[in-house]
């Protein structure tokens, strides 16, 4: 067969381009480290700089200003692996790769979000996998 053009009348898009389809879907995944850590507030109370509080919100508080606070998070291990444990605190920095994530909760399970689209492949769309969408039948 030899190639066509084609052209909407409506805004005279020429269709001398080759044109693609693609399924999409959207979904959420939650997941959580496999065993939550526990926090020992007793031993966080020896550290330095040593906590202090007595609420949740309070502790929040230092685990965000020393635990899980770049700027300060290597300064906090070192001066406290001895007090806290080297390993302890290791499990409490929570660190991509050291702790096993399931996931317990993910939205396909429950509903599906999904589309088609036309469009055409063009790599500079890197967010869109190299796809340049024109239309599509998403409920946006």
């Amino acid at each position: 067969m030899g190639s066509k053009k084609f052209c909407f009348i409506g805004n005279k898009k020429d269709m001398s381009e080759k044109l693609y389809v693609r399924r999409c879907e959207k979904y959420t995944i939650w997941e959580a480290t496999e065993k939550p850590i526990e926090v020992n507030v007793e031993k966080l109370r020896k550290c330095e700089p040593p906590y202090e509080g007595s609420t949740t919100e309070e502790l929040w508080k230092y685990l965000e200003e020393n635990v899980y606070n770049w700027e300060n998070q290597d300064e906090f291990v070192e001066n406290n692996k001895e007090v806290y444990g080297e390993d302890e605190l290791q499990d409490l920095l929570l660190e991509d790769g050291y702790h096993d994530r399931k996931v317990y909760s993910d939205s396909r399970e429950k509903y599906g979000d999904d589309w088609v689209e036309l469009g055409k492949l063009n790599e500079t769309f890197r967010k869109t996998g190299g796809f340049e969408s024109l239309k599509d039948n998403g409920d946006w």
